[in-house]
């Protein structure tokens, strides 16, 4: 079985490409042209009437919203551990901090990139300058929950790092190893491990 993975290099897509690459299961990247907004046009809709990025496809069914994604690679591949186990203490803090980012986070990135998608031009740079303090404030939070050494579990890795790692990478790196230690090592063994070697470089620069 081949997943596609609908997204583009730099994006959250790869936060799927990174866990088909931990779960060694194979999948096709098939990029869009996100510079010039290829994925808010009527043709990617089909595929994402939200024409965001990621989508994943097999076989014949397409699941949209990356936590889903990751949700749905997990239950179809629990021998992976991408996740821990059900109905875990873990798995619940696993999902919560992945429920933060994606709803509490992720959202701001678009103000910060796209601040006119949102507000007309004359308070563009105020809800810009908002939104990045509020993302920072956000990641002060999470920075206080990271339990594991370098994980965000004690009891060791799991998808929710991959989630962290890619949207962290999108905060300023000097601010970032100032005020974020724990996230920043966090990233760093994201990054290291072996089977996430291609996927990164594709993703991260």
């Amino acid at each position: 079985m081949t997943y596609v993975i609908y997204g583009a290099p730099g994006t959250g897509s790869g936060i799927i490409e990174a866990a088909c690459a931990e779960l060694g299961v194979g999948y096709e990247a098939r990029d869009l042209d996100a510079r010039n907004d290829e994925h808010r046009g009527a043709g990617y809709a089909a595929v994402n009437p939200h024409r965001k990025m990621p989508a994943l496809e097999v076989g014949g069914e397409r699941i949209t919203e990356s936590v889903a994604i990751v949700l749905t690679l997990d239950e179809r591949h629990p021998e992976g551990r991408l996740l821990p186990p059900p109905a875990s203490p873990e798995r619940a803090q696993a999902l919560r901090w992945m429920l933060f980012l994606a709803t509490e986070v992720y959202p701001l990135v678009e103000m910060i990139d796209y601040p006119a998608r949102f507000v007309d031009e004359g308070a563009a740079s105020t809800l810009r300058e908002r939104a990045e303090a509020m993302t920072r404030e956000r990641w002060r939070v999470l920075e206080a929950h990271v339990a594991g050494e370098p994980y965000l579990l004690p009891s060791g890795f799991c998808a929710t790092d991959l989630y962290i790692t890619k949207l962290a990478v999108w905060v300023d790196a000097g601010w970032r190893r100032q005020h974020l230690p724990r996230v920043s090592a966090l990233v760093e063994a994201v990054r290291a491990r072996p089977a996430l070697a291609k996927v990164w470089a594709r993703h991260i620069r």
